[in-house]
């Protein structure tokens, strides 16, 4: 506990020079004891421990008596009847509707900054200043919008033509709480719902290090360089390792993707940006990365920069308390006046259109093949928007199938990590999907169940309450005063007004069963040609369950 005299030591020591250089030469750059792990994986080892398991069960059950075959038949009996039977949650606190308020959080821009050319808010952000830059994406070609998440990816990560990425990293941590773009297929609530693509600057920093930061924006924006060759490969590779490690850590996602991709443009975005087709198109990239090949990729990108960072094209989104809106104005000013000097528009309109991609008028029902032990079984369909009057009943089905009737059916019953049913009120899809699943067949056998469940009633008037208190827990999130800005201000982008949020929200607290039931005759009674299906899991898996379903097969490919 005295290290008073700890630091006391360390500085003498210091100050007598190349304290830390010399102990980095000894202990790392100079240190012969090293050792080399190679960690090789077995492509048999899921037989070998399904071998294991079954003579390990073949040794047990040759030592069990009668007695005790007749004492596991008995408790699994049990266990089916435990897992039938209605929990009885009385005695848990809850709140009643009454408790909720109809109202919903409302970030309101600040209307006393007109000057600054940019959406401000002003918000008690305790010395955070937050900048957000949000670029249309619609004017892209159609062999350049794949290229659109690496684009973000690397756009931070790469370097500018005024300094390499090792030095801009430097200048990042020395100055902000970090830099990032992302992409994001979105639709719009007014109109025909057409696709939004876009894509999102974030960063923040402290106000005392506003200008730098500013600084540094203004050379992304207008010095991007996809020029290092080695670092563009390197960032492709690194790029590819997270894709791919993604499809385990977030099967049950990608495979709700595969399966609604087809159902709108927003739909098909999603998937080329972020899907299986994402990684698909890194892959095809990378087997072929020559200088030549990254070449012409870098061209690409930069082309791609050069449609974002455009006149008319870039909404600004300024978030902090009012000291620090103001003195951002001349660095917005700035960057306005960069924008009117810079590349000129190929077209009058911005952006924030619906992009050039295709969309196959095709209902899937797939499998795709990976090295999982596991599956993520999807199954998905189109049903109403936000704006519809049975939009607050699909949330409040979302909310009962899955605590009443997935968990028990694919989780206690099937051995799966999860099940899910998620109704999304932007895209007006419906999902059912499950998490490191050892079933395939059975559990879409569950899916067919859950529509036959919804419509039949089984559920009371405190369910359909619990089934709402959900949805409002989801709506009622709280935010900090700077996130919650900043979803104001992509509420904006979207058009998706906070009175719409409070329609909705009235309509959800005044739910009736008889509203939910109606809605689940609706959009659960029709028949199952237009329910898609994706399945992520591997090979023998699939072939297996096709087997199953040689009526109606899976399209069989590979990740």
């Amino acid at each position: 506990m005295r290290f008073d005299e700890d630091l006391k030591k360390l500085r003498n020591e210091i100050d007598k020079g190349a304290f830390f250089e010399t102990r980095i030469s000894t202990y790392f750059l100079n240190n012969p004891h090293r050792v080399l792990l190679t960690l090789v994986p077995d492509q048999e080892m899921e037989d070998k421990e399904g071998e294991r398991v079954e003579k390990e069960l073949d040794e047990i059950l040759a030592d069990t008596t009668p007695s005790e075959l007749d004492k596991i038949k008995e408790d699994t009996r049990a266990l089916k009847q435990l897992q039938e039977e209605i929990e009885d949650v009385s005695c848990l606190p809850t709140l009643e509707l009454d408790d909720i308020l109809p109202s919903v959080q409302r970030v309101e821009a600040s209307a006393s900054y007109s000057t600054i050319p940019a959406t401000c808010y002003s918000q008690p952000t305790s010395g955070i200043f937050y900048f957000m830059a949000v670029a249309g994406s619609g004017l892209l070609s159609k062999e350049r919008i794949p290229l659109v998440p690496f684009f973000c990816y690397a756009f931070t990560k790469i370097g500018t033509t005024l300094h390499d990425y090792v030095e801009m990293a430097r200048r990042m941590d020395a100055h902000t709480g970090g830099m990032s773009l992302s992409c994001h297929a979105r639709t719009g609530f007014e109109g025909a719902a057409e696709c939004l693509p876009f894509i999102a600057f974030n960063g923040k920093c402290l106000v005392r290090n506003q200008d730098k930061m500013f600084e540094i924006i203004e050379e992304f924006f207008y010095n991007f360089d996809f020029s290092d060759l080695i670092r563009l490969k390197s960032l492709f590779l690194e790029y590819q390792a997270g894709l791919e490690s993604m499809v385990l850590q977030n099967g049950h996602r990608l495979a709700m993707s595969l399966a609604s991709r087809n159902f709108s443009i927003s739909s098909a975005l999603n998937e080329t940006w972020s899907g299986i087709h994402q990684l698909k198109t890194i892959k095809t990239i990378t087997e072929n990365l020559s200088d030549d090949h990254l070449k012409f990729i870098s061209h690409e990108l930069k082309e791609i920069g050069r449609t974002f960072f455009i006149k008319n094209n870039l909404k600004i989104a300024l978030i902090g308390e009012d000291p620090a809106l103001l003195s951002a104005s001349p660095a917005i000013t700035s960057i306005q006046k960069a924008l009117e000097s810079g590349p000129k528009p190929i077209t009058s309109t911005d952006g924030f259109t619906p992009p050039d991609i295709d969309v196959v008028d095709e209902i899937p029902r797939e499998g795709w093949s990976t090295s999982s032990a596991v599956s993520f079984v999807a199954s998905t369909f189109e049903t109403v928007r936000l704006a519809h009057e049975d939009a607050p009943a699909l949330s409040v089905i979302s909310k009962i199938l899955r605590s009443m009737y997935l968990h028990r059916e694919i989780r206690e019953k099937g051995g799966a990590y999860g099940g899910f049913a998620i109704y999304s009120p932007e895209d007006g899809i419906f999902y059912f999907g499950s998490y490191r699943d050892p079933h395939i067949v059975s559990t879409l056998k569950v899916y067919d169940g859950a529509r036959n469940f919804i419509r039949s009633g089984n559920f009371s008037n405190e369910d359909i309450k619990e089934a709402v208190l959900q949805v409002c827990s989801e709506i009622d999130k709280p935010d900090p005063p700077g996130p919650a800005a900043k979803k104001a201000f992509f509420r904006k982008i979207v058009s998706l007004s906070d009175d719409m949020r409070e329609r909705f929200k009235e309509k959800l607290l005044e739910m009736t069963r008889d509203q939910v039931i109606n809605a689940a005759e609706k959009y659960f009674a029709g028949t199952p040609d237009r329910m898609a299906v994706a399945v992520i899991s591997n090979e023998n898996k699939l072939n297996a369950a096709n087997k199953e379903l040689a009526q109606n097969p899976l399209k069989l490919f590979r990740i």
